[in-house]
């Protein structure tokens, strides 16, 4: 057992840079059994015409006032910046999103998003969760997501696999169900929200984690591509 303060790196605020829109995206879990699913938390930045993952975490806590203490910490940004909206997993979880949203509010504008629901996107109908997946999936694949370039954060994203026009994950022998990859892509909407180039659709694209044609030297994890992600440390 640990101290959130001791997990969060020292120096993640001089990642950022001094202008651009960030989001946090939260997929919350309020349990910390061995097989239990940890809470997938990131820090997304938009900088120019990319997104980068300045911080990217997966823990497991049955405290509520641990993941309310790293959003208090989240929001203290340098240079002027503001998180301009939290998108926070409100699937299984709604009464934590509620609460969350509640407490937040005047300081930030807190989104509960149930993944089961259905939207509409430019004619096609689909679940929120599918929506997001293909967004971050899309992001990616355009070479326009940064993520830091750690073991355990693509073996979290590798879990995912596109199945019947959604994304599913394998749990692993410690419950990791690609925890980090929901926390991304609901700070990929936080930031993106209201406008971005991201494009989603009911029908998968490509293959998630291949490298896009002629555009493959901007995603981190392509296989085979002979060149190394950009410095994110």
């Amino acid at each position: 057992m640990i101290s959130w303060r001791e997990f969060l790196p020292r120096d993640w605020r001089d990642l950022l840079a001094p202008h651009g829109r960030v989001g946090i995206g939260i997929d919350v879990a309020t349990t910390a059994k061995k097989t239990s699913n940890p809470t997938g938390l990131a820090l997304v930045q938009e900088v120019g015409a990319d997104y980068f993952a300045r911080l990217v975490l997966r823990f497991k806590t049955q405290d509520s006032a641990v993941i309310y203490a790293i959003i208090e910490e989240l929001l203290d940004l340098p240079h002027g910046l503001r998180v301009r909206k939290v998108c926070v997993d409100a699937t299984n979880e709604r009464f934590f999103a509620a609460d969350l949203r509640k407490d937040f509010a005047g300081k930030v504008v807190v989104e509960p998003m149930v993944q089961s629901e259905t939207m509409t996107y430019k004619g096609e109908k689909m679940t929120v969760k599918a929506f997001l997946g293909q967004q971050l999936v899309n992001t990616v694949e355009d070479g326009h997501l940064l993520l830091p370039n750690e073991k355990w954060l693509e073996r979290d994203i590798r879990q995912v696999k596109r199945a019947g026009g959604s994304f599913e994950a394998d749990v692993d022998a410690d419950g990791n169900h690609a925890d980090a990859f929901d926390g991304i892509k609901f700070g990929l909407h936080a930031a993106m929200s209201s406008g971005g180039r991201a494009e989603a659709s009911a029908a998968p694209v490509g293959t998630f984690g291949q490298p896009a044609k002629a555009r493959w030297w901007k995603n981190p994890f392509a296989r085979g591509s002979g060149n190394a992600p950009r410095n994110m440390t």
